[in-house]
C-alpha cells in the first residue's frame, strides 16, 4: 500500500483544530475546564498549534479510574487539551487507516457501529452452517508498541507525525512496551487497526467463509466443523506469532442455528434476542427508576424518561413476550403503567 504523507502542519491547522475542538466538546460543554478553554479559545488554539509544531505538546495528561462492566476496567480520560489534540490527529490519520480495514470490521468506524455488526452476524448465520466465537485475552494492556508502530510506519510518512504517534503510544504502559489506555480516541483507532492483519489471513488464507469482527471480539463461519477447527488453531497461532497477542480459551464453535451471542443480542437465524447481560440491565434499570420515584428523587416525567432509557436497551430484540412475562411475574408501578 502506497504511504500517506500528513505533515504536523495539516494537524495544526487553526481551521483543523477548531473543528476538533467542537467535536471534543460535543455534549461535555457545561463542564469547567471546557468552559474555561472555550472562552478563551483564539489563546488556546494559538498555544496548541505552536506546541504541536515544535514538538513539545504534552501528552499522557488525564484522569484514571476503574469502572465495572462487568469485569474491572481501568479506563483512561485524556485532559481536554489532549483529547482537542486527538481529535485533530485522527482527522487526518482516522481516513488513512479506515481503509485498510476490510468490511467486516464494524468497531469505531462511521456508519458501521454494533447494530450493523449484529446484522451482519445474522447474515452469516443464514448463509453458513458452523462458526467460531472468539476473543483476545487483556487486548488493549497486551497491544506491542512496537508492532504497531511498525504497521503505521507501513501507511503514513511524515517524521514529525510518526515522532508525535510515538510520543502519545509510549505516554502509557500497562507492561514494558505494551498497552494501550482504554477511554481515548487515538487508542480505539489504533486498536481497531492491530487487528486487521488477522481478518485479511482469515479470510484469505484459512477458507473463512464469513467474519464479524467488533474490536477483539471475532466470529467466523466456515462450512464444516472441521474447517472451524482448522480456522481456530490458525487464528491462535498468528495471533501470538505475528501480533503477540493470547486468544482467550476455551474458544465456542458450534451450529449456526443454535445462534450466538454478539453485541448483547442472541442472533439466530431467525429471530434476535437480548443476551442475558442486556437482560439484566433492562431489569435493573427499572428497578432503580422506579425505586426512585416512590422514594420522590423523581416525579412522573422523570420516571417516564428512565423507563424509556431502559426500553431503548431492548431496541431491536424480539423481546414483546419476555417483557410481558416479567411484568406478569412482577407487578410494580414501573411495569404496570409505564412499560
Amino acid at each position: 500500500m502506497k504511504r500517506t504523507r500528513i505533515e504536523l502542519a495539516d494537524v495544526g491547522d487553526l481551521g483543523n483544530l477548531a473543528v476538533a475542538t467542537f467535536r471534543a466538546a460535543r455534549g461535555k460543554r457545561s463542564r469547567p475546564d471546557i468552559v474555561a478553554f472555550l472562552s478563551r479559545l483564539d489563546h488556546e488554539l494559538a498555544g496548541l498549534r505552536r506546541t504541536i509544531l515544535d514538538g513539545s505538546i504534552e501528552v499522557g495528561r488525564g484522569v484514571r479510574f476503574e469502572i465495572r462492566d462487568p469485569k474491572p476496567r481501568k479506563i483512561f480520560a485524556p485532559c481536554f487539551r489532549e483529547r482537542v489534540l486527538h481529535h485533530a490527529l485522527m482527522a487526518h490519520v482516522g481516513p488513512v487507516l479506515e481503509r485498510t480495514l476490510v468490511d467486516d470490521s464494524f468497531a469505531c468506524r462511521t456508519g458501521k457501529g454494533s447494530l450493523a455488526a449484529v446484522r451482519r452476524t445474522q447474515q452469516h448465520v443464514r448463509r453458513f452452517p458452523w462458526y467460531a466465537k472468539m476473543d483476545v485475552r487483556s487486548y488493549f494492556a497486551s497491544i506491542d508498541h512496537a508492532i504497531l508502530e511498525k504497521r503505521l510506519r507501513r501507511v503514513l510518512k511524515g517524521q514529525g507525525l510518526l515522532d508525535l504517534l510515538h510520543r502519545i503510544i509510549t505516554s502509557h504502559q500497562d507492561s514494558p512496551g505494551r498497552g494501550l489506555p482504554i477511554g481515548s480516541l487515538t487508542s480505539q483507532c489504533f486498536a481497531n487497526f492491530y487487528l486487521d492483519p488477522l481478518d485479511r489471513f482469515l479470510l484469505e488464507t484459512r477458507g473463512v467463509a464469513g467474519l464479524v469482527r467488533y474490536m477483539d471480539d471475532f466470529v467466523l463461519w466456515t462450512e464444516t466443523r472441521k474447517l472451524a477447527v482448522q480456522a481456530v488453531a490458525a487464528a491462535v497461532s498468528f495471533l501470538e506469532g505475528c501480533l503477540s497477542l493470547t486468544a482467550k480459551q476455551p474458544v465456542q464453535i458450534n451450529r449456526s442455528a443454535r445462534g450466538v451471542t454478539v453485541c448483547g443480542y442472541r442472533v439466530l437465524p431467525g429471530t434476535l434476542r437480548l443476551s442475558q447481560r442486556r437482560r439484566r440491565r433492562y431489569l435493573d434499570a427499572l428497578r432503580s427508576s422506579e425505586a426512585a420515584y416512590l422514594s420522590g428523587r423523581l416525579d412522573e416525567l422523570g420516571l417516564q424518561r428512565a423507563c424509556d432509557a431502559a426500553l431503548a436497551i431492548t431496541a431491536h430484540a424480539d423481546v414483546v413476550p419476555w417483557r410481558r412475562a416479567r411484568r406478569a411475574a412482577q407487578p410494580g408501578l414501573a411495569w404496570d403503567d409505564l412499560v
